[in-house]
């Protein structure tokens, strides 16, 4: 008996005892039927992005060229019909995706398919080992759009269930506390680093919606975990840890069960330092199947979705803050100075910052955010939260940059220093997480 035939058996079992189907030789039929008249659809698409020649890795301030492919990169959805509602969920391996190409994007979905612009998402899995959008023809719009219209024509019934883990060991918040001064464990020795307390914290959970369709089979996985797609160091184009798991999933499965990473608040979170691709494999992955495999069915079609855009102003009295660079990055001086001349150039008073919720049945909600969101904002809105489960989803519909806590400010670093990569206001950190917990709150009470 081979591993995918022994997992389709494990699933009728699991199905059985969680939905009440029967466990018998026509469980397959039951299931099936049953299916069949659940209220939710679902489909999936996938488009490869991988480049085809040599490009120039996005994430390092210095330059790396590479053609070399170790994990393939992907554009992938997943629409969810229900309630008359429809949304699009995509998840992009690149390291960001600006708020004009997203919503340019969304707009064409909307006119291909009737989705809402405001029902569609586009959450970018921050892999610092691929190109960005200007490497590609397009934009990477036609992927996007193309994926979208693949899912809106697989939809078929099936059920959708959620559930959440915990991982330790593979993330660790990166900003350590030194003297009274806020570091990044990467420019200090591995060996002194650990010796200084963490600034914040570093969120070991992981939420998971699984779809299940007619078969019995996954139909997809969405998971959602708090932690830079930054392990891999090698000169090689690759979709990072949620590559890993991906792959893991497939393995292990036997069949190729689209695997969605969203990406959890994770401004301040990276790799624990010496973790390998394997060891997100095996844990994360394989986390990301006993979840999958204990999932608690969504018994109330509700679909409903609340979009809003805020005005975040810009940084209060923006400085290059020469002396902080040059104790704790010296090598990168004269990079975070022209990162700070080209940010004042464009710099504005506010900027359009688009949140979104998306609530599936009674007890999931997720929420999204176009920045890169310290942990600890993340785990403090999943705690507000009236949900069972619930994700914090950043890097969505826009890149804005890295949004610290308020505190966070006063110790320094890399995050906090003003340029590209950096430049709400100190308040953005408050203003999102009010925000989120609002529109969580106005999901909840809908009926």
């Amino acid at each position: 008996m081979n591993r995918s035939t022994l997992h389709a058996i494990l699933f009728c079992l699991l199905a059985a005892t969680a939905t009440g189907y029967p466990a018998s030789e026509g469980a397959n039929k039951a299931s099936a039927a049953a299916i069949s008249a659940a209220p939710f659809e679902a489909g999936t698409g996938s488009v490869d992005i991988t480049p085809t020649g040599e490009v120039i890795l996005a994430g390092s301030p210095t330059l790396k060229k590479t053609s070399t492919v170790a994990i393939p990169l992907f554009a992938k959805a997943l629409v969810i019909s229900a309630s008359g509602q429809k949304v699009a969920i995509v998840t992009l391996d690149t390291l960001k995706y600006p708020m004009s190409l997203a919503l340019e994007a969304r707009k064409r979905i909307e006119q291909n398919t009737g989705i809402p612009v405001g029902n569609v998402i586009i959450c970018a899995s921050h892999t610092h080992s691929g190109p960005l959008w200007t490497s590609y023809k397009d934009r990477l719009i036609t992927p996007i759009c193309e994926a979208v219209n693949m899912a809106n024509r697989d939809l078929e019934p099936c059920k959708l269930g959620v559930s959440k883990g915990k991982v330790e060991g593979l993330n660790e918040n990166r900003r350590v506390v030194k003297e009274g001064t806020t570091w990044n464990r990467w420019q200090l020795p591995p060996a002194e680093a650990e010796r200084y307390p963490a600034e914040g914290p570093a969120d070991p959970e992981v939420e998971v919606l699984a779809v299940v369709g007619k078969d019995g089979r996954y139909k997809a996985i969405l998971f959602n975990y708090a932690c830079h797609a930054a392990y891999n160091h090698s000169l090689t184009i690759s979709a990072d840890f949620p590559g890993e798991v991906r792959k893991h999933v497939r393995e292990q499965l036997g069949y190729d069960a689209p695997t969605l990473f969203l990406t959890g608040a994770c401004g301040d979170v990276n790799p624990t330092i010496g973790t390998k691709g394997e060891d997100f494999a095996e844990k994360l992955g394989g986390e990301v199947l006993r979840c999958a495999g204990q999932i608690e069915f969504i018994a109330k079609p509700a679909v409903r979705i609340e979009s809003r855009q805020e005005e975040i102003a810009g940084r209060e009295h923006p400085v290059f803050n020469q002396a902080d660079v040059a104790l704790k990055w010296p090598g990168q001086v004269e990079h975070y100075q022209m990162s700070y001349a080209s940010m004042k150039l464009q710099e504005k008073p506010a900027y359009p910052c688009p949140l979104t919720g998306i609530r599936i049945g009674d007890d999931f909600a997720l929420v999204t955010c176009p920045v890169e969101l310290f942990n600890g904002i993340g785990m403090s809105i999943k705690k507000q939260s009236p949900f069972k489960y619930t994700m914090v989803v950043e890097q969505t519909n826009g890149a804005h940059g890295y949004v610290p806590t308020a505190g966070a400010f006063a110790g320094g670093g890399y995050e906090t220093w003003y340029g590209l990569h950096s430049y709400l206001s100190t308040q953005a950190g408050e203003i999102i997480e009010k925000e989120s917990v609002d529109i969580l709150k106005r999901l909840k009470s809908e009926n």
